[in-house]
């Protein structure tokens, strides 16, 4: 993972100057039961767009899971906390944009063929400040949108502009070297938490020392690295439960467990229960209110 502007600025205006095709919403539900695939969902809207190949993404709209392969101008919008599964079959390349409260992330990924997995982006920036506020009335005007138009491609043009504005005059992050450093970090965290990852890999994606890598993590979250990433599984576990109904083996999978029976001693340790028992509470707490 390289931190480059100059970079991902090149990519974005590749996007930008890709003529649109058409625009995909995902939404919450049904939700997925891949078994193969990791599904990501976040709580900031983002958009999916492949600038050469094809990228296969699985997602819910119209009430029913969608497996379709996007070709360069297809976007996938995610309004916050709808599901996407990226499928990592084939050779393509492809930015991504996440709207946080604080800033923009934008990332580039080039995955090369023979390779079923993905380790994360190539090249990752982010902004310092949020969306511009012309920005955030494009990006709800598109995730209000109900289906695609000629307008709706309009916006996105329109947004891709001021994302690659905001990128363009953000300011060196020299004064806040180690804020910066620590989103790059949360980000390959979040974004890669089910997989067999350790410090030592994450300190090698992410350029840093591992005994560096422990020492940003403890100080801010105040934990160490594996017991930060238990508490990423733990929440992604209680939100998996929440909202779907996976059996516990598979929601143990989705969240970088290989053994359900480990999961579920973890997930006695954090919540004093079962996921099983939670969920029923759940449930009745669900049917209690109607």
């Amino acid at each position: 993972m390289e931190v480059s502007r100059e970079k991902m600025l090149q990519y974005l205006r590749e996007a930008e100057n890709l003529p649109i095709r058409r625009l995909f919403m995902a939404e919450k539900s049904p939700y997925a039961k891949t078994g193969e695939f990791f599904v990501t969902y976040l709580g900031n809207p983002r958009f999916i767009m492949p600038l050469t190949h094809r990228k296969r993404i699985l997602f819910a709209a119209n009430g029913v899971q969608q497996d379709h392969v996007f070709v360069p101008g297809e976007v996938l919008f995610c309004p916050a906390y709808c599901w996407s599964s990226e499928v990592w079959n084939g050779e393509h390349s492809m930015i991504s944009v996440v709207f946080r409260k604080p800033y923009i992330r934008t990332l580039f990924i080039h995955h090369h063929a023979g390779s079923n997995t993905q380790d994360g982006p190539d090249i990752i920036y982010h902004t310092q400040t949020p969306l511009s506020m012309a920005g955030a009335y494009l990006l709800q005007a598109i995730l209000n949108a109900e289906t695609d138009s000629d307008s709706q491609r309009v916006m996105l043009k329109a947004l891709l502009a001021t994302v690659i504005e905001a990128v363009e005059n953000a300011l060196p992050a020299r004064s806040g070297k180690e804020a910066f450093t620590w989103d790059c970090v949360r980000e390959y965290l979040e974004a890669n938490f089910h997989l067999p990852i350790s410090r030592t890999s994450i300190a090698k994606v992410t350029h840093l020392h591992p005994a560096s890598l422990s020492r940003l993590v403890h100080k801010m979250t105040g934990c160490g690295v594996n017991e930060y990433l238990s508490q990423l599984r733990m929440k992604h576990a209680l939100q998996l439960l929440e909202t779907n109904d996976l059996n516990v083996g598979e929601i143990a999978e989705q969240c970088g467990f290989a053994y359900t029976g480990y999961f579920i001693r973890k997930f006695r340790k954090y919540y004093s229960d079962s996921p099983s028992h939670y969920r029923e509470k759940l449930r009745d707490a669900h049917h209690g209110k109607h």
